[in-house]
């Protein structure tokens, strides 16, 4: 089956675990409840796709080097796009963190070939305190959101 294809139905298959809350990010608490291999895409204030690490590696894979070192991952657009969302729409995404940290996206660095929801570095699954997900945006640091948990399309 072709990756991308695997990818949505994946997503698609997966019944929200948590309800999101107004039309933000939710709380940190909100955050800190999902599952550590899971990242949950959220619009409009409500779930669109939970997804496992596993669903997510299932997809179209990519790799990007940022200040020396090789991440593997999917591409955040093929994330998005399999959880439903309509890229032609698409303003922006928050990506937010475990411990709070919170980035926002533009369209531009969200559709970006460079941008991507990684599960590797070089041959080995991300360490704990990074992982399991991670966004990766190659020249830009500050973009980069360890321990990935939540997206929030047009924030």
């Amino acid at each position: 089956m072709h990756r991308r294809l695997a990818l949505a139905l994946a997503l698609a298959l997966v019944p929200p675990a948590i309800s999101a809350c107004g039309g933000g990010g939710g709380g940190l608490g909100e955050v800190t409840a999902i599952p550590a291999d899971h990242l949950q895409i959220v619009a409009e204030g409500r779930v669109l796709a939970t997804a496992t690490v596993d669903q997510i590696a299932a997809g179209e894979r990519a790799r990007v080097e940022e200040r020396g070192h090789d991440f593997a991952g999917v591409r955040l657009r093929d994330v998005l796009q399999g959880a439903g969302v309509d890229l032609a729409g698409l303003r922006g995404v928050e990506a937010l963190a475990v411990d709070g940290y919170r980035f926002t996206l533009t369209r531009d660095l969200a559709l970006a070939d460079t941008t991507l929801v990684a599960d590797r570095e070089g041959d080995q699954a991300l360490a704990g305190h990074v992982g399991p997900l991670r966004l990766v945006v190659a020249g830009d640091r500050a973009a980069s959101v360890r321990a990935l948990r939540r997206l929030v399309v047009n924030p």
